[in-house]
Formats: C-alpha cells, structure tokens, sequence
C-alpha cells in the first residue's frame, strides 16, 4: 500500500510546476493588460498601482487585479510545495529542513506582496526586498542538499542561477533595470523549481543517502 510519504514527492512537483504556470501566466497577462508598463522604468509591482492608489487591490483596474491574486495564489501553492517536500523527507538533515523552511518563508513573502500591494508604501517595499534577498540563499541551501539526492550537476546548477540573482538583485536594490532584473531573479527561482519538480514527478522512489 503507497504510504502518505512515498507519494509527497510527486504531490510536491505537482504543486512546484503549479506555483510556476500561475506566476508567469500573471505577469504575462498583467503586463499585456498594461500598454503603458516599461520593462526598464517600472517595477513589476507597479501594475498593481502605486503609491497612495485607490482601491488599495484595484488601483489599474484588471491588470491590478491580476497581478495581486495571481501573486497570492503562486504565493500560497508555492507554500503548499514547500510543506509536501518537508512531508517528503527527502532533505532529512537539520540544514535540508532549514532551507525548506527559508523557502517557506520566501513563498510566504511572495504571497505578501500581492496581499500588501504597492499601493500601501513601506510595507510592501520591505516584504519584496525580502523576497529577493532570500532568493539566493534558497537556491544555495537547496542545491547543496539535492546533491546527495540527484548528484552534483544540481550543485552546479544552483550556483549558476544564484550567481545570476544576486547580481539581478543588486540592480534591484540599486534601482538600475527594474522590472529586468526583477524578472531574472524570479525566473532563477522558478526555473529551478521547474527541474526540481519534474525530477520529483518521474521518481518512483528515491533512496535517500546517509
């Protein structure tokens, strides 16, 4: 009979290429909704509006609605992803748990930025710099434990997508190419997710090392 924990992996990876499609369906259909938005001269936030605008949710109409929800909802599939894969065990050492649990927390900011929009200043500022902060230290902590699981290319791989984000969020922090180097650093973080999810989908079983 499959136990709960044999299947987690599988419930994980659906839920990791879930949390992917919605994000980038999002952004797409938010910024096809905004004629006026500039990949160099806005930041992605602002589709939601900008400061000061009312209704706090709706400022821009649909494309803020969109873009808010569709943020919520990566958000909340993205922290259902991490509560599968800690199910899984499948990282069992105190740092595998730590870096699911840094991934949990940046999920959970992700959802805080469509659930506190640019629309209310200060607060939404400080949950986006922390979301792309933590970025780099997921694909970090994570990459060097799927090591002992998937080999060393996963190593390499988390290095190369880290390296590309800390230098996106850089330009972020700096104000330099705004919604570029917001979009890189998200896609370092999904693209990875997305190897990582369907390598949990076509495993059967893995045998976990030590």
């Amino acid at each position: 009979m499959t136990s709960i924990k044999s299947i987690m992996p599988k419930i994980a990876g659906f839920f990791g290429l879930s949390a992917t499609i919605v994000l980038f369906l999002c952004i797409i259909s938010s910024v096809n909704l905004s004629p006026w938005f500039s990949w160099t001269e806005n930041w992605l936030s602002e589709l939601a509006g900008s400061f000061g605008d009312r209704p706090i949710w709706a400022a821009r109409g649909l494309s803020s609605i969109i873009w808010n929800l569709g943020i919520m909802l990566t958000g909340a599939i993205g922290i259902i992803f991490t509560i599968a894969l800690q199910k899984s065990k499948l990282l069992k050492s105190n740092l595998g748990n730590f870096s699911i649990f840094i991934l949990f927390i940046d999920m959970s900011a992700l959802f805080g930025i469509g659930l506190f929009p640019v629309t209310l200043g200060d607060i939404h500022i400080l949950i986006s710099m922390v979301f792309f902060v933590l970025i780099p230290t997921v694909l970090l902590f994570i990459g060097y434990e799927l090591r002992l699981l998937f080999g060393e290319k996963w190593w390499w791989l988390a290095n190369i997508f880290c390296f590309i984000s800390i230098c996106s969020v850089f330009i972020f922090l700096f104000n330099g190419a705004k919604a570029v180097s917001e979009m890189v650093a998200l896609s370092c973080l999904f693209l990875f997710l997305i190897f990582l999810s369907f390598n949990l989908l076509k495993t059967n079983q893995i045998n976990k090392k030590g």
